[in-house]
């Protein structure tokens, strides 16, 4: 009966129907297939979820590691933006060969794009992943050692998925210092490869392993920075996904000079926003504290919005919720809520090590339903899984 219904009415329905649904609706016939797999039905369907989370219950992604004896533990989990964070879905990761935890590089409509033992990405809605081949062997081609970092994000104008990677070649005796500016390479969803980046980037430096990055206003953003004998000096760099190129945005005076592993970018209520989070051994003080910058690129509307007592036992800032409250973790591997005109913290019975936690708005999607590959039940690393 539905075959026979005209296409803008099938569209419609589809249309509001949640991804895992959709999937079984590709079973049925192979012009739903056809319909659902479009392209353009896929990114109609992205931007109706978009457009409903504003009305709809928010979506928080939930990510945290721990051990148990001499194994390593690694959840992520769907939750409603509730007053208890009430579990809406667990999620599995696919099977690798990896036995340790991996690096959550970041999230953008629905995909997840994970650091391990290669990069791979993942859309849990519809359990679909997609593992990215190696971009051009740097040690072998300069026979130096390297670090690097990445950026996920979305590209509105191609609608495709990028990640940008930056390669810092480590140079000679007697500093062996990392050459600047790093080389720069960009892989697409789309054409499933990696090419080079012709805008060359600033000579800022970004930390080797404890880089992190968010997406918003079309770019990647990270803490850089770089080094002089009185110390360090401080930016956010940016990469714009749509035009591939750089630019910086300055940091507060206060916190230009800070120790760069002590500063992470974040968005709390949609704007972009600077965590200070680290122990000062000099003045034995722990610090933890929120910069917003309420209006985008405007250099003077930098304001600290927060700072933790230290006496309350609490660490990094996780994300902001509805309810205005911020998500937190304790100096004790707990996730609480931390309201700060109060000051009253709520532990929400979630526990992980302190430094594993990431906390993000999620919204469902097809990403990957023709790009990656379909995770069956002996793909998982938990072997008493069933299929729901």
């Amino acid at each position: 009966m539905l075959d026979s219904l005209p296409p803008e009415l099938l569209f419609y329905i589809f249309l509001k129907l949640p991804s895992k649904t959709l999937i079984l609706c590709t079973c049925v016939s192979k012009p739903w297939r056809s319909f659902i797999t479009d392209p353009a039905f896929i990114l109609s369907h992205l931007n109706q979820s978009n457009t409903n989370r504003h009305t709809n219950r928010r979506l928080l992604l939930l990510r945290r590691c721990y051990a148990t004896g001499t194994k390593k533990t690694e959840r992520y989990s769907l939750h409603f933006d509730s007053q208890t964070l009430e579990i809406y879905k667990e999620l599995k990761l696919p099977y690798v060969n990896w036995h340790d935890n991996f690096k959550l590089v970041g999230s953008s409509n629905g995909l997840l794009c994970l650091l391990g033992p290669n990069i791979f990405f993942w859309n849990p809605s519809i359990q679909r992943f997609l593992a990215l081949p190696w971009p051009s062997d740097i040690f072998t081609v300069y026979g130096s050692p390297y670090k690097y970092a990445l950026g996920f994000g979305f590209d509105s104008r191609a609608n495709d998925f990028k990640l940008v990677r930056l390669v810092y070649i480590e140079g000679g005796p007697p500093m062996y210092d990392y050459e600047l500016p790093p080389r720069v390479e960009l892989y697409q969803l789309s054409t499933g490869c990696w090419r080079q980046i012709t805008d060359s980037a600033p000579c800022y430096e970004i930390l080797k392993s404890q880089w992190t990055q968010i997406f918003m206003n079309e770019a990647v953003h990270w803490i850089a920075f770089t080094r002089s004998r009185k110390g360090f000096r401080c930016v956010i760099l940016r990469f714009h996904m749509v035009g591939e190129f750089f630019s910086t945005i300055a940091l507060p005076d206060c916190l230009v000079n800070e120790f760069p592993q002590n500063l992470k970018v974040a968005v709390l209520g949609g704007e972009l926003c600077v965590l200070q989070c680290g122990w000062y051994p000099f003045g034995n003080r722990y610090v933890s504290s929120v910069w917003m910058l309420r209006k985008y690129d405007v250099f003077e509307s930098w304001a600290k919005i927060l700072s933790v007592d230290p006496s309350q036992g609490l660490g990094m800032v996780l994300g902001c919720r509805e309810n205005g409250e911020m998500l937190m973790t304790s100096r004790n591997g707990e996730l609480v809520s931390y309201k700060p005109e109060n000051q009253i913290v709520k532990g929400l019975g979630i526990r992980g090590a302190q430094d594993s936690f990431f906390v993000d708005t999620f919204v469902e999607s097809l990403a990957l339903l023709n790009e990656g590959e379909r995770i069956v039940k002996q793909d998982y690393e938990d072997e008493d899984w069933e299929l729901e």
